[in-house]
């Protein structure tokens, strides 16, 4: 049984991939609701679990051959959420033959400050959500689980289904209301997105793939180009008028007073401000390169708003 633990935004789509690639698995998600927002075929099952405790998490990993770990919690609970979710993972790999697929995000390697990010590099963020990020990897060798655990880590996220994120539904409502955008740090900047189609893709890929545990992958994306580029490409595709502003450090840094999400944010501002460069090429020369081009992400995510404005 293939299991997907959280069903937000990433696996809600890694779900999607499965259905199309493989339909008659059987697929289990596993939130802490018992509930989700899509329509699902007739037999899969949506199991309501507070993934953080080991006695929860221990027979999901007993049933299951594969687990992606896709959770995602608001930033201002990482700190207590995350380490007992990775405590309670290492547990459910210990008493199971199951293996982890563990989506994850760059910043466990810290501001690199315009040079390459590649997947040998050491994870010594100073950041407070990189010091988390880093130590969830940290846990799975010192638990001595790593070899049944491949994690996957994208850059910022871009396409469909995206709450949060800089193209994510606030940029989308905005544009179509004729509001204007505000965009983070310089915004002439070179900055790998990942399409999170092809994340989930590479989840998969990898999952299937018995040699791709033990390892860190980063997923392939479109050629690194600035966040006013990507605005160029939504004006193009929308034959919208977008209007955009940057918003400058010191701005950011009076709001974060104000709004806890900001605050929370503040400290990844640094990815804005240098280039934002992901090398890939491990994952390519194993996998093929399966990043989709940018103006191919900008048509599916109008076409996906498009509809929903119908719904």
């Amino acid at each position: 049984m293939i299991t997907i633990l959280g069903t937000g935004q990433v696996g809600r789509v890694i779900f999607d991939q499965l259905q199309m690639g493989i339909p008659k698995s059987k697929i289990l998600l596993v939130n802490k609701s018992g509930k989700v927002l899509f329509d699902l075929p007739i037999g899969t099952e949506v199991l309501k679990a507070d993934v953080t405790i080991p006695e929860n998490l221990i027979p999901i990993f007993q049933k299951s051959d594969i687990v992606f770990s896709c959770t995602d919690v608001p930033y201002q609970i990482w700190d207590n959420f995350y380490p007992l979710l990775s405590n309670a993972m290492s547990e459910g790999l210990k008493q199971s033959d199951a293996k982890l697929v563990f989506a994850d995000n760059m910043y466990s390697y810290g501001n690199r400050k315009g040079q390459l990010i590649y997947e040998d590099l050491p994870h010594t963020a100073e950041t407070k959500k990189g010091k988390i990020r880093a130590s969830i990897i940290n846990n799975f060798e010192q638990n001595e689980v790593n070899g049944k655990v491949a994690i996957v880590k994208a850059s910022d996220f871009i396409g469909c289904h995206i709450d949060k994120g800089i193209f994510g539904m606030d940029f989308l409502k905005r544009i179509y209301n004729n509001q204007t955008v505000y965009l983070p740090s310089s915004i002439n900047q070179p900055h790998h997105f990942t399409f999170i189609e092809d994340f989930a893709k590479a989840m998969i890929l990898i999952a299937f793939d018995s040699n791709a545990y033990n390892q860190i992958w980063h997923v392939p994306n479109a050629d690194a180009i600035s966040q006013k580029e990507w605005i160029e490409i939504f004006r193009q595709e929308t034959k919208l008028n977008i209007k955009y502003s940057s918003v400058p450090k010191i701005i950011l840094n009076i709001v974060a007073f104000f709004n806890p999400f900001v605050k929370e944010l503040k400290e990844l501002s640094y990815q804005f401000e240098y280039p934002y460069l992901v090398d890939s090429r491990k994952f390519i020369s194993k996998f093929g390169n399966i990043a989709t081009s940018h103006i191919e992400i900008v048509k599916k995510i109008i076409q996906w708003y498009n509809l929903k404005l119908t719904e």
